[in-house]
C-alpha cells in the first residue's frame, strides 16, 4: 500500500509538471504594467497586469481626471461573457463563491472575484493609436480558475474617445450548447464625480429630439441597476458639468445601468472607492463551445451633445434603418426557443435548425428599431422540412412583431430587493403596459425546396408606426428548417 502511495504521488507530480509545461507562457510587461494611447484630448491606458482592461480613460477638455472605477477586479471597462451552467463547477470540483453561484460560467477580462487576476498572453502596440492584447480571462464567480478561452482585445484610438473590438475564442472541454444568455459588451464602471445616467428613450431615434437623464443626484435611484430600451444605441455617464463618456454599441436597443453607492456619493470619488457608476450595453448571445465572436464597441468622451453627435454620425454610416439578417456565419443574435437547436459553431451559410412537435421551436430576433411604414413586406429565405412531409405540402411559419410599447418609455429595476420595490416595480409596469404584439403566417414549402417565402405585412392593421422585435415560429411538428436570412424591406424584390 507504501509503494502504491509513492507511486500515486509520483504520478501527481509528474502530472502537475506536464500541465505547467503545457501551459502558455505569461507576457514579460516588466516593471511597468501599463501601456497606453494618447493625443491632445484623450488618454487611454490599460493595465497588462489583470487582462489588459481599460483602467484608464481621461479627458483633457474635462480637466484630465481618470474616470475608470478600479476597487476590483470585477469593475474597469472590460470584456464579460455569460453561458451555462448554472451554477458552474470547475473540473475539480471548484465550487463558486455563493454570491455568484447564480451567474453561471462567467469569463471576465480582469480577474476573479478572490482577486486572481487574468493572464495576458501577448501584448502589441501596432501603431501611435492603435494597440492588442491577448489573455486568458478568470471565471468572476470561482477563484483560481481560468476560463477555457481566449479574450483578444485591440484598442483604436480616435480624436474624442476610442474603439474597442472585442473577441473571445472558446475552447470548451464541455461541448454542451446552452440556452443563450444576457452579454454585457462590454461593461463599463465610472468613478464616483461620473453618476449621471443619460440616454433617449422614445420613438423618434436620430431625430434630435430631447434625452432623458435616469440616474441623478436626489433621485434615490441606482441600484439595484435599472434596464431599459434605448433604440438611439448609446449611454452615457456625465458628472455636474455635464461631461463624461458615452458608448454606442450598435448591436444592442437594450441597456443595463445605475449607481452602485447611494445618493449621498453621487459626485465624489476615486478609482479605489466602492461607489461608482455602471453602464452594460446587453445582447443575448449563445456561445458555443467553440466559438468565435466579434464584436466593435465606440467609447466617446466629452458633453451629452458631443456625445450624441458622434454617434448620429457613426449611425448614418453603419446603422441601416430597415433591419435585415443575412445568417452568412453568425446568428446575429438571434436565439432559440423551445426545442428549436442549431448544429453549432460554425454557422455555415445559414441556421440550420432542428425541432420537434413539443415543446414548439422558434427563433427570437434581436430588439431593434424600425418604422413598419418603410418596411412593408417580410422575407425569408429558407427550406423547411417537415417529417413526412408529401411533395407540395405546404405549412405555415408565423412571424410574430412587437411594437415599441408605453413600457418601453422608461426604465425598470433590473432585480427588486425587497417588497416595497416589488410593489413599485407592479405600479409601473400597470401604469406603462407593453402593447400587445401581431402575428402573420407565412405559407411555405414543407417538402424542402428552398425559397424566399414573402408577406405583405402592410395588409395587417396592427402594423404600423415604431417596432422593435420579431420572432419566427415553427409548426408543431418534428423537422428541420435552414433559414439564410430575414429581412424587411420595401417591396418585393422578385421572386425565386
Amino acid at each position: 500500500m507504501k509503494k502504491f502511495r509513492l507511486l500515486f504521488c509520483a504520478a501527481l507530480f509528474l502530472y502537475a509538471a506536464l500541465a505547467r509545461a503545457t501551459e502558455p507562457a505569461a507576457f514579460d510587461y516588466g516593471d511597468d504594467p501599463m501601456r497606453w494611447l494618447e493625443n491632445d484630448r484623450v488618454k487611454l491606458g490599460i493595465d497588462l497586469s489583470i487582462g489588459g482592461a481599460v483602467t484608464w480613460l481621461s479627458d483633457a477638455a474635462n480637466g484630465g481626471a481618470n474616470m475608470i472605477n478600479s476597487v476590483d477586479w470585477g469593475r474597469q471597462i472590460q470584456l464579460s461573457y455569460y453561458s451555462g451552467p448554472v451554477p458552474y463547477i470547475g473540473p475539480n470540483g471548484e465550487q463558486p463563491h455563493d454570491a455568484w453561484r447564480n451567474l453561471g460560467w462567467n469569463p471576465i477580462q480582469s480577474g476573479d472575484c478572490g482577486n486572481f487576476p487574468s493572464k495576458v498572453l501577448a501584448f502589441r502596440q501596432i501603431s501611435e493609436t492603435k494597440m492588442a492584447v491577448r489573455t486568458i480571462p478568470m471565471l468572476w464567480p470561482n477563484q483560481n480558475l481560468p476560463a477555457e478561452a481566449v479574450f483578444e482585445c485591440v484598442y483604436s484610438l480616435t480624436p474624442n474617445g476610442f474603439v474597442l473590438d472585442a473577441t473571445i475564442k472558446n475552447a470548451r472541454s464541455d461541448t454542451t450548447q446552452y440556452p443563450a444568455m444576457r452579454q454585457e459588451i462590454p461593461a463599463i464602471y465610472t468613478n464616483g464625480p461620473w453618476y449621471k445616467l443619460v440616454t433617449y428613450m422614445g420613438d423618434e431615434p436620430f431625430r434630435n429630439k430631447p434625452v432623458t437623464v435616469l440616474i441623478d443626484k436626489g433621485d434615490g435611484k441606482g441600484w439595484p441597476w435599472i434596464n431599459y430600451y434605448n433604440p438611439e444605441r448609446w449611454s452615457a455617464l456625465v458628472d455636474e458639468n455635464g461631461m463624461g463618456l458615452g458608448v454606442y454599441q450598435p448591436e444592442s436597443a437594450r441597456t443595463t445601468a445605475g449607481f452602485f453607492g447611494g445618493d449621498e456619493l453621487k459626485g465624489v470619488g476615486g478609482a479605489k472607492d466602492a461607489q461608482t457608476g455602471y453602464i452594460a450595453p446587453l445582447s443575448m448571445m449563445i456561445l458555443d463551445h467553440n466559438i468565435t465572436r466579434t464584436y466593435r464597441a465606440y467609447f466617446i468622451v466629452g458633453s451629452v451633445d458631443e456625445i450624441r453627435s458622434r454617434v448620429y454620425k457613426l449611425a448614418k454610416k453603419g446603422l441601416p434603418e430597415v433591419p435585415a439578417w443575412v445568417f452568412d456565419g453568425d446568428r446575429h443574435n438571434w436565439i432559440y426557443e423551445g426545442s428549436a437547436r442549431d448544429e453549432g459553431y460554425p454557422i455555415d451559410g445559414c441556421l440550420d435548425i432542428s425541432f420537434e412537435a413539443s415543446p414548439q421551436g422558434g427563433i427570437d430576433g434581436p430588439e431593434t428599431f424600425w418604422l413598419a411604414e418603410k418596411a412593408p413586406v417580410l422575407e425569408i429565405d429558407a427550406e423547411l422540412l417537415l417529417d413526412g412531409a408529401r411533395p407540395g405540402e405546404e405549412a405555415d411559419l408565423v412571424a410574430h412583431f412587437a411594437p415599441v410599447s408605453p413600457r418601453d418609455m422608461v426604465d425598470d429595476i433590473k432585480w427588486p430587493l425587497n417588497p416595497e420595490q416589488e410593489k413599485a416595480k407592479a405600479e409601473r409596469a400597470e401604469k406603462y403596459p407593453v402593447l400587445p404584439g401581431f402575428s402573420a403566417p407565412i405559407p411555405v414549402a414543407a417538402d424542402g425546396t428552398r425559397g424566399v417565402w414573402r408577406v405583405d405585412l402592410s395588409q395587417f392593421k396592427e402594423y404600423r408606426g415604431a417596432m422593435k422585435a420579431m420572432t419566427i415560429g415553427f409548426p408543431q411538428e418534428k423537422g428541420n428548417v435552414k433559414i439564410y436570412s430575414v429581412r424587411l424591406t420595401r417591396g418585393k424584390r422578385g421572386a425565386r
